[in-house]
Protein backbone atom coordinates (compact mmCIF):
# COMPACT_ATOMS: atom_id res chain seq x y z
CA UNK A 1 0.00 0.00 0.00
CA UNK A 2 0.79 3.41 -0.69
CA UNK A 3 2.26 6.60 1.95
CA UNK A 4 -1.76 7.65 1.38
CA UNK A 5 -3.51 7.44 4.18
CA UNK A 6 -7.32 5.83 3.51
CA UNK A 7 -8.84 9.49 3.92
CA UNK A 8 -6.88 10.48 1.14
CA UNK A 9 -8.31 7.96 -1.43
CA UNK A 10 -11.18 9.00 -3.54
CA UNK A 11 -14.07 6.22 -3.38
CA UNK A 12 -14.75 4.32 -6.66
CA UNK A 13 -17.90 5.33 -8.15
CA UNK A 14 -20.10 2.31 -9.31
CA UNK A 15 -20.85 2.41 -12.92
CA UNK A 16 -24.54 1.49 -12.43
CA UNK A 17 -26.80 2.79 -10.40
CA UNK A 18 -29.91 1.20 -8.96
CA UNK A 19 -32.83 2.83 -9.57
CA UNK A 20 -33.93 3.50 -5.76
CA UNK A 21 -30.67 5.43 -5.42
CA UNK A 22 -30.29 7.20 -9.24
CA UNK A 23 -32.65 9.79 -7.69
CA UNK A 24 -30.70 10.74 -4.86
CA UNK A 25 -27.78 10.90 -6.82
CA UNK A 26 -28.80 13.61 -9.15
CA UNK A 27 -30.36 15.37 -6.33
CA UNK A 28 -33.67 15.26 -6.76
CA UNK A 29 -36.70 13.64 -5.66
CA UNK A 30 -38.48 10.25 -6.50
CA UNK A 31 -41.60 11.97 -8.57
CA UNK A 32 -38.98 14.56 -10.06
CA UNK A 33 -36.89 11.50 -11.39
CA UNK A 34 -39.20 9.52 -12.59
CA UNK A 35 -41.50 12.34 -14.42
CA UNK A 36 -38.26 14.36 -15.88
CA UNK A 37 -35.04 12.29 -16.25
CA UNK A 38 -36.26 8.28 -16.47
CA UNK A 39 -38.35 8.77 -19.82
CA UNK A 40 -34.87 10.10 -21.43
CA UNK A 41 -32.00 7.95 -20.40
CA UNK A 42 -31.94 3.89 -20.69
CA UNK A 43 -32.44 1.26 -18.07
CA UNK A 44 -31.65 -2.16 -17.65
CA UNK A 45 -32.33 -5.10 -15.25
CA UNK A 46 -29.94 -5.89 -12.34
CA UNK A 47 -30.71 -9.32 -10.97
CA UNK A 48 -34.09 -10.85 -10.89
CA UNK A 49 -36.44 -7.49 -9.94
CA UNK A 50 -33.72 -4.38 -10.19
CA UNK A 51 -33.45 -1.58 -12.29
CA UNK A 52 -30.08 0.04 -13.24
CA UNK A 53 -29.25 3.14 -14.78
CA UNK A 54 -25.88 3.67 -15.85
CA UNK A 55 -24.12 6.43 -14.35
CA UNK A 56 -22.27 8.23 -17.03
CA UNK A 57 -25.62 8.25 -19.19
CA UNK A 58 -26.77 10.34 -15.94
CA UNK A 59 -23.96 12.60 -15.75
CA UNK A 60 -25.04 12.98 -19.53
CA UNK A 61 -27.92 14.13 -19.13
CA UNK A 62 -27.55 16.61 -16.10
CA UNK A 63 -24.82 18.21 -18.15
CA UNK A 64 -27.47 18.48 -21.26
CA UNK A 65 -30.43 19.67 -18.51
CA UNK A 66 -27.78 22.16 -16.88
CA UNK A 67 -27.03 23.48 -20.61
CA UNK A 68 -30.23 24.11 -21.57
CA UNK A 69 -32.17 25.21 -17.71
CA UNK A 70 -29.43 27.69 -16.81
CA UNK A 71 -30.32 31.57 -15.86
CA UNK A 72 -28.09 33.75 -17.49
CA UNK A 73 -26.42 36.43 -15.10
CA UNK A 74 -25.18 39.67 -15.86
CA UNK A 75 -21.24 39.74 -16.08
CA UNK A 76 -20.93 42.37 -13.60
CA UNK A 77 -23.64 41.96 -10.96
CA UNK A 78 -22.18 41.24 -7.70
CA UNK A 79 -24.67 39.37 -5.85
CA UNK A 80 -21.78 38.13 -3.48
CA UNK A 81 -20.52 41.37 -1.78
CA UNK A 82 -18.34 41.07 1.74
CA UNK A 83 -21.19 41.10 4.35
CA UNK A 84 -19.13 44.02 5.99
CA UNK A 85 -20.00 46.17 2.84
CA UNK A 86 -23.83 45.54 3.61
CA UNK A 87 -23.72 45.67 7.13
CA UNK A 88 -22.06 49.42 6.59
CA UNK A 89 -25.24 50.72 4.93
CA UNK A 90 -23.44 51.09 1.51
CA UNK A 91 -26.50 50.17 -0.37
CA UNK A 92 -25.48 50.91 -4.06
CA UNK A 93 -28.42 49.25 -5.81
CA UNK A 94 -30.85 52.15 -4.37
CA UNK A 95 -29.00 55.26 -5.10
CA UNK A 96 -30.07 55.18 -8.77
CA UNK A 97 -34.12 55.16 -9.86
CA UNK A 98 -35.02 52.15 -11.91
CA UNK A 99 -34.56 52.68 -15.08
CA UNK A 100 -37.73 49.87 -15.97
CA UNK A 101 -39.99 52.14 -14.57
CA UNK A 102 -39.17 55.05 -17.10
CA UNK A 103 -39.64 53.11 -20.05
CA UNK A 104 -43.47 52.76 -22.33
CA UNK A 105 -44.42 48.85 -22.40
CA UNK A 106 -43.71 47.82 -25.38
CA UNK A 107 -45.58 44.61 -27.52
CA UNK A 108 -44.54 42.46 -29.49
CA UNK A 109 -43.35 38.72 -29.65
CA UNK A 110 -40.50 37.04 -27.99
CA UNK A 111 -37.32 36.19 -30.24
CA UNK A 112 -35.92 33.60 -27.52
CA UNK A 113 -36.62 29.96 -28.33
CA UNK A 114 -38.56 28.11 -25.13
CA UNK A 115 -36.01 26.48 -22.29
CA UNK A 116 -37.83 23.52 -23.21
CA UNK A 117 -37.61 23.10 -26.72
CA UNK A 118 -33.72 23.78 -25.84
CA UNK A 119 -33.54 21.51 -23.58
CA UNK A 120 -35.34 18.51 -26.07
CA UNK A 121 -32.48 19.27 -28.44
CA UNK A 122 -29.92 19.18 -26.00
CA UNK A 123 -31.47 15.62 -24.86
CA UNK A 124 -31.44 14.44 -28.01
CA UNK A 125 -27.46 15.41 -28.56
CA UNK A 126 -27.02 13.55 -25.73
CA UNK A 127 -28.94 10.90 -25.50
CA UNK A 128 -29.74 9.84 -29.36
CA UNK A 129 -32.94 9.82 -28.97
CA UNK A 130 -36.33 11.68 -28.81
CA UNK A 131 -38.07 12.58 -25.67
CA UNK A 132 -41.69 11.48 -25.97
CA UNK A 133 -44.38 13.63 -26.68
CA UNK A 134 -46.31 12.80 -23.14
Amino acid sequence: MSNRSAAQVAPILPRFIRAGEAYGYLGMCRDEFNKTVRPNVREFPIGKQGIGFDRLELDAWADAYVESMAIEKAANQDNNRPRSERQQGIDPWREKQSQGSMKKAVSGKSTRSSGASDFAKALELVTGKKPSST
